[in-house]
């Protein structure tokens, strides 16, 4: 018998409310749940009919009985194989979405980094975090990003002071330890990036689940004047039945930079969700992104590039490249307030479809309230162009080097902005898998 509709909702925000009632206590982080509690209850759960959820299968996700993810014991050797060797010295890990200082290593970062739990970074920096969740809160309009709030345990918190320069890459490495149960991760890291400070992150997931599992993570980053950020996601070891909605939050001040990069091999759902907000006159922010999808692996991104100062320059790439019954959506809107004259922005959305089953949706978008401004916006879906086969062919390519050639070249744009090198070559040795794999 068919559930009636809005049946798996209900029963969702259920499951939520005996996790928000059950969940921790820590007495310092409680005026920030509950203020997130109450502006998730405001904002509601999503449903298809939303906009930016459209092509999202929410009632799926809402019809599994998750339970909120406990803390495993992992040692150090399990995770050893998943550091890279530049990050040695400079990992954060969290298991299940909990920050674990034990299995951390800040030996090659500054003193005067601070690294900590969000409940004892609180302790110090209570004011300045309150004053500052109760605005982010205020202007949050994904109400996944706002459980998140609600729903943490154990959140990461990083803060670099103005003029500090980190050498070593500092690598965030996610572990999922569900094993065969459904349970939901919560992960947050809260990064403040003072003014002048130059530094590299690496996020990536790694699972030793044997189920599904639901992750609904927050990044967010306040990047101080002045100041360079580079932050790399890989998100290519996810169980195939698993759910992961990825919000990422960026505020920039003058004259800073964001670069960023993500890499997605998609799983039943991956959602990333972007929101950049360039505050400060001459910001400039670089989304980059490239998903590599087979079998039935869906991958969606949502992109909002908020242009609200002079001066400021926004660029948006992401390529997908999509065979077998997986699917892709790309949504994007570049808004250009009226104070922000002298913005340059684009955005571009190239995709590349490999068979009938295969499919993409693209949806870039421009809202520009100010007269001195160059921007535009573009997409493509596309399959791979005979001219270009038969010419390779006629240079002594088999048809299926050819093939596996341009579909490396279409995806190798991206993959060589990631600066770690270790990590380069694993993405390039998983995109040459992909390409055998899924070649006709």
């Amino acid at each position: 018998m068919m559930a009636q509709p809005g049946l798996e909702q209900e029963t969702f925000k259920t499951l939520l409310e005996r996790c928000h009632t059950q969940g921790h206590k820590e007495e310092a982080l409680e005026r920030m749940r509950q203020k997130a509690w109450q502006h998730y209850l405001s904002l509601g759960l999503p449903s298809r009919q939303n906009e930016v959820y459209r092509y999202i299968k929410l009632r799926h996700l809402f019809a599994q009985p998750y339970q909120m993810a406990s803390e495993p014991a992992v040692n150090l050797q399990q995770i050893q194989q998943w550091i890279y060797p530049e990050c040695r010295q400079s990992v954060l890990v969290f298991v299940n979405g909990y920050y674990n200082p034990q299995l951390s290593c800040l030996d090659a970062l500054p003193t005067k980094l601070v690294v900590s739990p969000l409940q004892e970074a609180i302790q110090t920096y209570g004011t300045f975090l309150n004053n500052h969740w109760a605005k982010v809160f205020k202007e949050e309009t994904d109400s996944f990003a706002a459980l998140n709030g609600a729903l943490h345990h154990k959140g990461g918190f990083i803060y670099l002071p103005p003029k500090t320069v980190v050498e070593a890459p500092i690598q965030v490495l996610h572990v999922v330890d569900t094993q065969d149960q459904l349970q939901m991760l919560m992960p947050r890291l809260q990064i403040f990036v003072g003014a002048q400070s130059d530094v590299r992150f690496v996020c990536t997931q790694r699972s030793l689940a044997q189920a599904g599992y639901f992750v609904n993570q927050v990044a967010e980053l306040v990047i101080d004047e002045g100041a360079h950020v580079h932050y790399t996601q890989i998100l290519c070891d996810e169980h195939p039945q698993a759910w992961h909605l990825d919000a990422f939050r960026a505020t920039l001040k003058r004259d800073s930079t964001l670069k960023t990069v993500c890499v997605t091999e998609g799983s039943l759902t991956v959602r990333t969700d972007y929101r950049i907000t360039l505050m400060g006159e001459n910001a400039e922010a670089l989304l980059n992104g490239v998903w590599m999808l087979a079998d039935k692996r869906e991958a969606h991104s949502h992109v909002f590039m908020d242009h609200q100062a002079p001066y400021c320059r926004s660029f948006q790439l992401f390529k997908g490249a999509l065979t077998d019954f997986s699917r892709s959506s790309f949504e994007g809107k570049i808004m250009v307030r009226q104070a922000a004259q002298k913005t340059e922005a684009f955005q571009l959305n190239n995709n590349l479809v490999l068979n009938d089953h295969a499919h993409a949706d693209s949806k870039p978008n421009l809202e520009i309230f100010a007269d001195d401004v160059k921007a535009s916006h573009g997409s493509t879906v596309g399959q791979l162009d005979p001219e270009q086969l038969f010419y390779m062919k006629t240079r002594g390519f088999s048809d299926e080097a050819a093939k596996n050639l341009l579909i490396y070249g279409f995806c190798e744009q991206v993959i060589e902005m990631i600066q770690l090198p270790s990590l380069r070559e694993e993405i390039s040795a998983r995109a040459r898998h992909y390409l055998k794999k899924n070649h006709d």
